[in-house]
C-alpha cells in the first residue's frame, strides 16, 4: 500500500516493483492511495489494523510510525536491518523510523530541508563570495553588507507560516545538535522520553533569538508576502539569500532563471553544538505489516535498499535515497544538475546519525501548528519574546507528554 499516485511517483514505483519480481521471482500487488494526508494516513492506519493488511505499507516518518510500532501492528526489523541494509544507509534511513530503539522501517526517500539558495552573481556585486560563509554569524554579517549597501539580503513569504517555522528548525538544530533535536522533538509524541532537552534550554531560546535577529535582513513586507511570492523574488535574480528546501528544484528547473543558484547548508554556529554537515528531513517510511510474510518483505527491503536500484528510484522520483547510490550519474536536467549533486553530497555526508525531521513532521500536530508556525510570526511582528514562545513550547510539550503516558 503506497501513496506514490503522482504520475512521476507511478511510474518509478511500478519499475521498483517490476525489477523486484524479475529479480526474485515475487509479484507485488500494487495498491495505490491518493497521497492526501487527511486520507491516506487514515487508510493506512484502517488498513495495518484490519485483518487482511498489506504486507508493505508506506507513511511519513516519524509520530505515524511510533504509533504503528505502539499499537503492534508493524514489525521490528531491527536484526534485519543491522544485518543487511545498515552498511548501505545514509544519514535518514531510519530517522524517525524507531521507536524504543527499535527500528520499524526504512526510507523511501526526502527532501532535504535546512538549505541556504544563493546567487552568486547577486553576491558577487556586494563583495561576497558564499564560499567565504562557514558559520551562521558569517551568513548575517554577509546579510548586513548587503542591507547596508542598500541591497535586497535576503526573502521569506512570512504570511503562509511555515517558511518562518523551517527557520526555526534549521536554527535549533544548529544549537543542539541532530540527536538531541529530534529527542526534543520527540516528547511530544512518543511516550517514555526523558524530560531534555528543554525548549527553555538557554540554546533553544538563543536559537529563537537568532531568527529575531535576522528580521532586519529580510524585504519590506515580508509579512505579509506569500512563500510563492518568495520564490519568485529570489529567482528574479535581486536577492542574496533564501531558505528553502530541496523541492525548489521543481521550481528552479521550471523557470530557469537568468543566473545558476547556489545551495548550501545552512550555516552553523560558531559556538554551537550543531555541526554544519547536519541535515533536516522531511522523510517517508516503508513499513512491515506485522501479519506479513517475513521472508519476502525482507528480500523487498533488501533489494530496494541496493545501491544500482536506490539510484534508479531516485533519479525517476526526484527524492533523495539515504543508500550509497551513484548519484552524480544521474541523469537530472541540466538547468539543475549541479545543485542536484551538490544536495547529494550533503546526503553522503552527514553521517547515519547526521539528519533529524522537520518540526512539522516530529513535533504533534497541534504544537507545531500553534507555537511553530504561528510562533515564527509572532516572534517577527514582536507579538512575543523567544522567552516566552520557549515557555509556551514547553508548557505545551510537557501537557503532551503526560497526554502520552
Amino acid at each position: 500500500m503506497n501513496r506514490w499516485s503522482d504520475p512521476v511517483g507511478k511510474v518509478a514505483a511500478q519499475h521498483l516493483f517490476d525489477g523486484f519480481t524479475k529479480a526474485t521471482g515475487i509479484k507485488v500487488q500494487n495498491q495505490v492511495q491518493p497521497n492526501s494526508g487527511s486520507t491516506y494516513q487514515p487508510a493506512v492506519r484502517t488498513a495495518l489494523s484490519s485483518s487482511n493488511p498489506p504486507s508493505l505499507a508506506s507513511d511519513i516518518s516519524g509520530p505515524e510510525v511510533y504509533n504503528f510500532a505502539k499499537s503492534g501492528v508493524i514489525q521490528d526489523i531491527t536484526s534485519f536491518y543491522n544485518s543487511t541494509i545498515k552498511s548501505r544507509a545514509l544519514g535518514g534511513a531510519v530517522t524517525g523510523n524507531t521507536y524504543e530503539g527499535k527500528v520499524y522501517g526504512v526510507s523511501t526517500g526526502y527532501n532535504v530541508g535546512n538549505l541556504i539558495w544563493f546567487n552568486p552573481v547577486y553576491l558577487k556585486k556586494y563583495g561576497i563570495e558564499a564560499s567565504s560563509i562557514h558559520t551562521f554569524e558569517d551568513m548575517l554579517a554577509a546579510m548586513k553588507k548587503i542591507k547596508s549597501a542598500g541591497g535586497n539580503a535576503a526573502v521569506i513569504g512570512a504570511k503562509d507560516q511555515w517558511p518562518g517555522g523551517h527557520y526555526l528548525n534549521d536554527l535549533v538544530q544548529r544549537a543542539l545538535g541532530s540527536k538531541a533535536t529530534q529527542q526534543l522533538y520527540d516528547r511530544s509524541v512518543s511516550a517514555g522520553q526523558p524530560d531534555t532537552p528543554k525548549w527553555t534550554d538557554p540554546e533553544v531560546v538563543n536559537a529563537l533569538q537568532a531568527y529575531v535577529d535576522m528580521k532586519p535582513y529580510f524585504q519590506d513586507g515580508f509579512l505579509g508576502e506569500a512563500q510563492a511570492t518568495a520564490d519568485s523574488l529570489f529567482l528574479k535574480g535581486d536577492v542574496g539569500f533564501y531558505e528553502m528546501g530541496s523541492w525548489f528544484l521543481n521550481t528552479i528547473q521550471a523557470s530557469q532563471p537568468s543566473f545558476t543558484p547556489g545551495v548550501m547548508l545552512f550555516p552553523p554556529f560558531k559556538d554551537g553544538k550543531g555541526k554544519g554537515t547536519d541535515i533536516t528531513i522531511a522523510n517517508s517510511v516503508l513499513m512491515v505489516s506485522k501479519k506479513a510474510d517475513t521472508a519476502s518483505t525482507e528480500k523487498f527491503l533488501e533489494y530496494l535498499s541496493r545501491p544500482e536500484v536506490a539510484s534508479q528510484y531516485q533519479k525517476e522520483s526526484l527524492s533523495f535515497m539515504p543508500y550509497k547510490t551513484n548519484s552524480s550519474a544521474l541523469d537530472v536536467d541540466k538547468s539543475i544538475k549541479t545543485q542536484w549533486n551538490t544536495i547529494s553530497g550533503f546526503v553522503k555526508d552527514t553521517g547515519s546519525d547526521g539528519s533529524a525531521l522537520y518540526n512539522d513532521q516530529g513535533i504533534d500536530v497541534n504544537i507545531y501548528t500553534k507555537y511553530i508556525w504561528q510562533g515564527s510570526v509572532g516572534l517577527m511582528s514582536g507579538d512575543i519574546t523567544p522567552q516566552q514562545l520557549a515557555q509556551q513550547l514547553e508548557s505545551a510539550t510537557e501537557a503532551a507528554q503526560k497526554a502520552n503516558g
